[in-house]
């Protein structure tokens, strides 16, 4: 691709902006970890996009998030998800020489989000899509990226507006419970993300040993001999975001943290040479 991110390349997922339950009021709360050289990459499902209603807010808060990077010092790129499946014509970025896959994880499913309520509707036309593609094009990496943003396009008035009212943390807990088979949905997908995605990497980018997405919601750094997957969680209650690194051939995971009503950079989680295959710096 003819995106290039400078280093120090920072990469975050799922901030939801303008979703009610989103931690994210404006983005401005992200100025202390924007802040700097570099680029910063947004690893899908940054604003609201998929319901008419939400689209145009959705994109003004995205706007307001490239405004905010550019007075910061970075240079933003926007990688598609499913709330936002046109935000930008990317829907993955190859870095560190091809060591690092970053692509938001919806491709993961054939469902999409298997925990939807709209989840039968979305396999079905995935289904339909991949099925249009041929076996040239189901071969393709790109087609069969493109095929899942087509299926969130294509029945995104299946989903309710998200950035209408307010809700708690409590609400969306209540709702995510229901119907009482969702939760099971929910943790399934949390332990099926690693497997997945390193056989993403093993079919179609054999030399990334690092597959960064998001889309879950579930932070967390897995090793699936021989890459390691990471998934940066969300800016959505309960389970929290994390950042990706990447510098002078190291990629460190970081924890964010709220203070002030502000974002910052929090501990260091793990470590890793991007250099050398499995290697995991101290």
């Amino acid at each position: 691709m003819n995106l290039t991110p400078t280093e120090p390349i920072l990469v975050l997922s799922d901030l939801h902006l303008g979703h009610r339950a989103s931690r994210i009021k404006h983005p401005e709360q992200l100025a202390p970890i924007l802040d700097g050289p570099g680029s910063v990459i947004f690893n899908g499902d940054t604003s609201e996009m998929r319901n008419s209603e939400d689209r145009r807010i959705g994109r003004k808060l995205a706007a307001d998030l490239a405004r905010i990077c550019h007075q910061a010092g970075r240079k933003a790129f926007f990688v598609n998800g499913n709330h936002d499946p046109t935000v930008s014509s990317t829907n993955h970025l190859d870095l560190a020489n091809g060591a690092v896959l970053v692509t938001h994880g919806d491709i993961l499913f054939l469902d999409v989000a298997p925990w939807s309520r709209a989840a039968r509707h979305y396999r079905n036309k995935h289904r339909q899509i991949l099925d249009g593609l041929g076996p040239d094009g189901y071969a393709d990496f790109e087609k069969r990226l493109l095929a899942s943003k087509r299926t969130s396009i294509e029945l995104q008035m299946l989903e309710p507006p998200l950035t209408r009212g307010r809700s708690s943390g409590f609400r969306l807990l209540i709702r995510n419970c229901w119907p009482p088979w969702r939760p099971l949905m929910i943790i399934k997908a949390w332990c099926e993300v690693p497997g997945r995605a390193a056989d993403l990497a093993r079919v179609f980018r054999p030399e990334a040993r690092f597959v960064l997405v998001g889309h879950t919601h579930c932070p967390g750094i897995w090793r699936v001999a021989p890459r390691v997957i990471i998934n940066t969680g969300s800016f959505v209650p309960y389970f929290g975001a994390c950042a990706a690194i990447l510098e002078s051939g190291g990629l460190e995971v970081r924890q964010i943290s709220a203070f002030q009503q502000q974002f910052v950079l929090g501990k260091s989680l793990r470590k890793f040479a991007v250099a050398e295959p499995q290697s995991e710096a101290a």
